[in-house]
């Protein structure tokens, strides 16, 4: 008997069932409400329009053989509807990768984990699973399966392979799964895993040369080893230039001299690199049919797709010599992406996923001065198609504060160019196409 201090066991009990009974509704509602309402088919079209048709029959012919019949169809077309939205709706799944980065060339794989209802009763059935694939991917095994869930039945997966073929961002997904009720008179289309981006960044080419003297030359300028801190006796000075932290100013030499000077260090330390590619569409239409019949295309993509992947192989050489790696181009989401002590070689590789060929880019010369305003004061590397005797003598007046550094172009300068560069200390590094008619060389 109840002392009147408490609730009773049975409106305990009654509690507990209205709260489970609430979070069931709250989750089976959720689960309806991402699922696609079912979409006849043809034979449920079918049966949808026989059913209607014979009960309208029926009632003007007072024939209850052929309403009861009608009611039959319409009945079997709502039960499709049940049990197709019970065994979509419960339905979950995982897409584990590992990693979100691919090169061309290489292959992406990813494993796609779905999952049934996990009550004890249900129906059992086989569903089609699909991975949607961008064009920048080929399929190498099959991006769809058939899969059977239902209660106690294990996991179903999925594993896809996929051969990166263009460099860019694309999207991998989503992940449909096709449920049909076991009349096949309805379908439910449901995506169960969101699409996901996938960055994929250039491949490398052949670059023998630049491991021996033209990387070496650049590299071990004394320019280029530039520290952070020091005692007087270990740096020199310098003018200030917009950039420089305030902590490295000299404040009694600056007031002797009258103008402020930093300190730079001469320490053997790693230098940093700046990776600048040409980004000018009339650099690489340019490039004519004598000089190569593979690239002599009207919008220079194709020539300007070989220097993107020449910068990827010139930025993957240093980054093993350099402390950090920066890339600069014409490209507003590269440049803001890249901004600041950002250095590493996977965000220089991203950047030269995304950058893009533009008819109003500036000239390198002109972007270069911003970068090295910015503190970093290492080797350059240009990344171009072809170099004139004026854009040398450009940038080299642009680079003068820098270290030495190095011109790679997929055409061989004229004698002029390499004259002018190799006064002021660069090296060229020529990297034609494979099989292309010209033949680069190295100094």
């Amino acid at each position: 008997m109840p002392d009147g201090r408490g609730p009773s066991t049975t409106a305990l009990r009654a509690g507990a069932v209205r709260s489970w009974a609430l979070r069931t509704g709250r989750r089976g509602a959720a689960m309806l409400r991402r699922t696609p309402f079912p979409r006849p088919t043809a034979r449920g079209w079918t049966v949808l329009g026989s059913g209607i048709a014979l009960v309208g029959g029926g009632l003007v012919a007072t024939t209850s053989i052929a309403v009861s019949a009608g009611l039959l169809l319409l009945v079997l077309l709502v039960l499709g509807i049940v049990m197709a939205l019970v065994v979509a709706a419960p339905l979950r799944a995982t897409r584990s990768t590992a990693r979100a980065v691919v090169q061309v060339g290489e292959v992406h794989r990813e494993r796609i984990t779905l999952r049934g209802t996990s009550l004890p009763i249900g129906p059992r059935t086989t569903l089609l699973v699909r991975e949607q694939l961008e064009d920048a991917l080929a399929s190498v095994s099959d991006a769809e399966t058939y899969a059977l869930v239902g209660p106690n039945e294990p996991p179903a997966v999925l594993d896809v392979e996929a051969l990166a073929m263009h460099r860019g961002r694309t999207l991998v997904g989503p992940v449909t799964i096709r449920v049909e009720d076991p009349f096949g008179l309805l379908r439910i289309d449901r995506p169960v895993v969101p699409a996901e981006e996938l960055v994929i960044v250039p491949a490398s080419t052949t670059l023998g040369a630049i491991d021996t003297g033209a990387l070496a030359g650049a590299v071990s300028a004394d320019e280029g080893r530039v520290g952070q801190g020091g005692s007087a006796d270990d740096s020199e000075l310098r003018p200030y230039r917009q950039g420089d932290p305030i902590r490295r100013v000299h404040w009694a030499q600056s007031a002797r001299r009258g103008e402020l000077h930093v300190r730079q260090t001469t320490q053997a330390q790693p230098p940093e690199a700046v990776i600048a590619i040409d980004v000018r569409r009339e650099t690489y239409q340019a490039i004519g049919r004598d000089d190569l019949a593979e690239l002599s295309d009207l919008g220079g993509d194709a020539a300007f797709e070989h220097a993107v992947v020449v910068a990827a192989s010139v930025a993957r050489a240093l980054s093993a010599r350099t402390s950090r790696v920066v890339l600069v181009s014409d490209h507003t989401p590269v440049a803001g992406r890249h901004a600041g002590d950002v250095g590493s070689l996977t965000d220089v590789l991203v950047g030269l996923a995304d950058v893009r060929v533009r008819s109003d880019a500036r000239p390198v010369t002109e972007v270069l001065p911003e970068v090295h305003g910015r503190d970093v004061h290492g080797m350059t590397a240009v990344v171009t198609g072809r170099c004139t005797a004026e854009q040398a003598a450009e940038l080299v007046a642009a680079t003068s504060g820098s270290s030495r550094g190095i011109l790679a172009t997929i055409v061989p300068p004229d004698p002029l160019v390499r004259g002018i560069l190799d006064r002021a200390g660069w090296r060229t590094l020529v990297v034609p196409v494979p099989g292309a008619q010209a033949q680069g060389s190295t100094r």
